[in-house]
């Protein structure tokens, strides 16, 4: 019986749509039929499986583009205010909705702390109001970081070297490649290369990470880097422009 053909008009009639609907779904794929003398024909098992399909809830698209847009500025607007409850609530309901830990980082907390640092830096804004945000945005990635089940990409080691001051970036990357399904050791900012290069050494890492905003240790990272990789750790060194989805991207390839 549930491969009993039916012509598109019953089909239609069983599944309780106009026929130009059914006829719709055919031409889309969404309903299997075959075309025999002309007319679409449609088995009972697919009724059946289009009808369940039907019935069955649809989890809402993730946030759109311009949603998370306008989330940026109800967060641009909390930080600034020092209203950690809203931070929380607008990180919390995006996730909720399906929005990756990485876009609600990049898209909803990253564009209000760097037109907070603006503002600290043309004198808009005291500093305060800047190391508040800064210190909301780590209490908030300590409450939505991911703890990854089933195995392992491997072991990552996270950190910034010695005059880099900034521990949100290494933050904000070590929540990124957890929510990828690594296991991270984050060192945060300011270690010492010596101590990192001995900890790479000493630890089963599978890749290092450094974290780079001060532009005036670029090359101290970069010699870091070169001799992490000499012991035999492949490392990522990051940089203004760089996104976190690019070094998601990067650390699976390595």
């Amino acid at each position: 019986m549930d491969h009993e053909p039916l012509d598109l008009q019953r089909a239609a009639d069983e599944l309780g749509v106009h026929y130009q609907t059914a006829y719709r779904w055919v031409r889309t794929g969404k309903l299997p039929a075959q075309l025999v003398d002309g007319r679409y024909q449609v088995t009972r098992a697919d009724i059946g499986a289009m009808s369940t399909k039907r019935a069955t809830p649809q989890a809402p698209p993730p946030p759109s583009a311009s949603r998370l847009a306008r989330s940026a500025e109800r967060m641009h607007e909390a930080l600034a205010d020092g209203d950690e409850s809203t931070v929380r609530s607008i990180a919390h309901g995006l996730l909720d909705e399906g929005a990756s830990i990485i876009e609600v980082i990049q898209h909803v907390l990253v564009p209000p702390l760097v037109r907070i640092g603006a503002d600290w830096h043309a004198g808009r804004l005291t500093i305060w109001v800047e190391h508040r945000a800064s210190a909301i945005i780590e209490r908030l990635l300590g409450g939505i970081a991911p703890n990854p089940r089933g195995r392992r990409r491997g072991t990552v080691m996270v950190a910034a070297v010695t005059g880099d001051l900034h521990s949100l970036p290494s933050s904000m990357a070590a929540v990124s490649l957890r929510s990828d399904n690594w296991w991270v050791e984050h060192l945060g900012a300011n270690m010492p290369p010596d101590e990192l290069v001995r900890f790479c050494a000493e630890h089963d890492v599978d890749l290092a990470v450094l974290s780079l905003t001060n532009p005036d240790v670029s090359e101290l990272a970069d010699d870091t880097a070169f001799r992490i990789r000499a012991a035999g750790t492949p490392t990522i060194v990051g940089g203004p422009g760089r996104t976190l989805g690019q070094l998601v991207d990067e650390a699976r390839a390595s």
